[in-house]
């Protein structure tokens, strides 16, 4: 009986533990054994790669992550830096902003954030109608847009969190 309950732990173990050693499927290049062996072995890098950051970034991450104990000498960790920002940094292709968009963001995180969180406004999915009352009425109680970026701010609003169109 007893051996049957250690066969029966042993592979109650060894199938829990599964997902975690399955390796994540990463681009191939200089650094993604590193990756794979010096970063994977403590967390996910589900969430790491989604990132998208800087290379300067991504470096704080590395050294971040070498002072809680990742194994990393000053050369691998700039092969791990190089890595990730190669394959997760910025999108190059991604068209650079516009004035109006910087403006719309500028309130967004200024005025609109000093009071709802960012969940609240990404949530919403208003029309550009929808959001023009929202504005307005939030001007009513003091926001401060101006007049002329109302329209900017509407605008932004409503392409980026408009109704969904399934």
């Amino acid at each position: 009986m007893f051996g049957r309950t250690a066969i029966w732990i042993v592979l109650t173990v060894a199938f829990a533990t599964l997902p975690m050693a399955v390796a994540q499927e990463l681009p191939e290049g200089d650094g993604k054994k590193l990756i794979e062996e010096r970063c994977a072995g403590c967390h996910s890098l589900k969430p790491v790669v989604s990132l998208k950051q800087s290379q300067a970034a991504w470096k704080e991450l590395v050294v971040k992550m070498v002072g809680y104990g990742a194994q990393l000498d000053d050369q691998e960790a700039e092969v791990a830096t190089g890595y990730l920002t190669k394959h997760f940094g910025p999108d190059a292709s991604a068209k650079p902003e516009t004035p109006e968009e910087k403006i719309a963001k500028q309130y967004i995180d200024g005025i609109c954030s000093s009071c709802h969180d960012a969940g609240l406004i990404r949530s919403t999915q208003a029309t550009r109608q929808g959001w023009l009352d929202i504005v307005t009425r939030m001007n009513g109680l003091d926001a401060g847009v101006s007049q002329r970026d109302v329209d900017i701010l509407v605008d932004y609003l409503a392409s980026r969190y408009g109704p969904n169109k399934d």
